[in-house]
């Protein structure tokens, strides 16, 4: 009876959390039905293609679409819905998903630790709820992108590696789901391949350390070396066959410094896992808090030049995230030393992206590699949050072995930790579990706002979209607009009329006003325009009203912004657009 009391407890911790999971992927709703990032419109529209023709439509195609075109194109099917309107709850239910990938980590090691069923029930919850409601966690893996999918499916790569490499049984069963994930990550999305395979490299340090005998080490080089080979050949081939190929040419251009930080990843886990707890706090404590000090440093000069600088306000926001990742060291050499079970997993979901942000620091400072640092960060959060409910589990007891005490009782073949005798302090621990779960909302607002103003929310109206739309499709030369505007015409007419953002950036950085047919929001006068990888610029809102009046409007609409489409009079100069 009290087992199924437990499996009904935590049937209900799951469904509360996938619930708090799916609400705030879902949030964007409430201001638009439309994808929540810009790139979304470009699957959408390669899904409403595929549907339209019958096939991929492989001369606009991206070598890494594929499996996420599929996703969005039987969605659409099987709803009897357009692609556009069901991209934004598809997304939301595999990135909510994705929290329950780390509650069943939490869980394993609670078990694995010889945790008392309420402490690994403080652990499990505390891994869930926290991951669902993180601002930067939830804004990734709530955007229409094929990130979505990675979150929720890196974990359980590693996880499938990590047992085919420990286990003796069932090899087999753990052979085809990782051949499975080693043949869909290429095609689903190229970031999150070069992420998974960091994080299976460091679950192949892990290993190492274990000193297996060669066979098994042969199996292990064949698995992680076949995957890099796999994933380098795919992409070559594809690139070949005319298929647009991104982001491998980061790594393409920095070969050596690439395989140098393979060589730490290995180095690092197997390092992690037989060093003291002091000593790897401090480590990982510095490796991540050095991000913080890049983030202070950018508020007053950017440090990718010519990008973005932070707003005071959002270093503000985002140093609550130190609470969990503090909470995460307390926990982290509990989990190291689990070397048997799930904390090798956890380990390399850590060392794993610190390591893609590193590489693209070191890389160049450009807004390619800006790119993969803040992509690669926030897959780090899964094992924060693991972490951080381990810490508080650790914390949360009336007697506990902690530090190096605690690794003593370490074995090869059984629990690494036990309660000590002792049972959970519930003040302290509601205590700690509120702190973390405050910290994570705390960060919330991140998850809905653009990040160079502050200003929200970060969606497309569908006003924005049906101007975007008839600017891309009745206007009969080069016109130009802000960088969110200009994508999403992109992105959903390819073959409409040109546009960029050369002319608007140029006029509201102090030069003359474009000669070109211009599509305007008023926002522009009040938070600023957006012109990614510049800042944003405003311009005074007299100065826009005049330029307007000035000019002819051909096109004009409300919404949660008020836009025009503008004319010039004085003639158009198609080469400033």
């Amino acid at each position: 009876m009290r087992a199924t009391g437990h499996k009904r407890g935590y049937a209900l911790l799951v469904a509360a959390v996938f619930a708090v999971a799916l609400a705030t992927r879902l949030g964007t709703l409430q201001w638009s039905p439309l994808p929540s990032t810009l790139d979304g419109f470009l699957y959408v529209w390669r899904a409403e293609e595929t549907i339209r023709i019958g096939s991929f439509p492989l001369d606009e195609f991206r070598a890494d679409s594929f499996v996420f075109t599929t996703v969005l194109t039987v969605a659409g099917l099987l709803t009897g819905e357009r692609p556009l309107f069901v991209a934004q709850p598809v997304v939301a239910i595999s990135g909510g998903a994705s929290c329950l990938t780390a509650m069943a980590l939490a869980r394993r090691l609670g078990r694995r630790l010889g945790w008392r069923p309420g402490r690994t029930a403080l652990t499990t919850g505390l891994a869930g709820f926290g991951l669902a409601v993180t601002g930067l966690y939830v804004r990734r893996s709530g955007t229409t992108d094929e990130e979505a999918l990675a979150f929720l499916l890196v974990p359980l790569f590693a996880l499938a590696v990590h047992r085919l490499f420990t286990r003796s049984r069932r090899r087999g069963r753990w052979l085809a789901l990782s051949g499975l994930f080693f043949l869909t990550f290429p095609l689903l999305h190229t970031f999150s391949s070069l992420v998974a395979g960091l994080v299976v490299t460091g679950v192949f340090g892990a290993y190492l350390a274990q000193i297996p005998d060669r066979r098994g080490i042969a199996t292990a080089v064949g698995l992680v070396g076949g995957f890099w080979v796999y994933l380098w050949g795919y992409y070559e081939v594809a690139e070949q066959l005319g298929l647009l190929v991104p982001y491998v040419n980061r790594v393409t251009a920095y070969p050596g410094l690439f395989v140098a930080w393979l060589i730490v990843l290995v180095v690092g886990v197997a390092w992690l896992q037989r060093t003291g707890a002091t000593v790897q706090r401090l480590g990982i404590g510095v490796a991540i808090g050095l991000w913080f000090v890049a983030l202070a440093a950018n508020v007053g000069q950017s440090v990718f030049p010519g990008m973005q600088t932070t707003p005071p306000a959002l270093l503000v926001v985002v140093a609550a995230f130190a609470v969990p990742v503090v909470l995460a060291l307390v926990g982290l050499p509990a989990v190291s030393w689990e070397r048997r079970g799930s904390g090798v997993v956890v380990l390399a979901l850590l060392v794993g992206p610190i390591v893609a942000v590193y590489f693209s620091l070191t890389a160049a400072l450009t807004p390619e590699y800006f790119d993969t640092a803040i992509r690669g960060h926030v897959f780090v959060h899964i094992a924060i949050f693991v972490l951080a409910a381990v810490g508080v589990g650790t914390l949360a007891v009336r007697r506990v072995g902690t530090g190096d005490d605690a690794r003593s009782t370490a074995t090869e073949t059984r629990e690494v930790a036990s309660d000590g005798g002792g049972g959970l302090d519930r003040t302290l621990s509601a205590v700690l579990a509120a702190v973390v779960l405050l910290s994570a909302v705390a960060t919330l607002p991140v998850a809905f706002v653009h990040l160079d103003t502050l200003t929200g929310p970060a969606v497309t109206s569908q006003s924005q979209f049906a101007a975007a739309s008839f600017a891309a499709q009745h206007t009969t030369q080069p016109w130009t607009t802000d960088d969110p505007l200009g994508r999403v015409a992109t992105h959903t007419y390819p073959d409409g009329t040109a546009n960029s953002q050369r002319a608007v950036t140029a006029w509201l950085q102090g030069g003359p006003p474009p000669r070109c047919p211009t599509l305007t929001q008023e926002s522009w006068a009040t938070s600023g325009a957006h012109l990614f990888p510049a800042p944003a610029e405003r311009i005074a809102e007299p100065t826009l009203d005049r330029w307007r009046a000035h000019n002819d409007v051909v096109y004009a609409t409300r919404g949660l912004d008020s836009l025009a489409l503008v004319q010039p009079r004085t003639g158009s100069n198609e080469s400033a657009c």
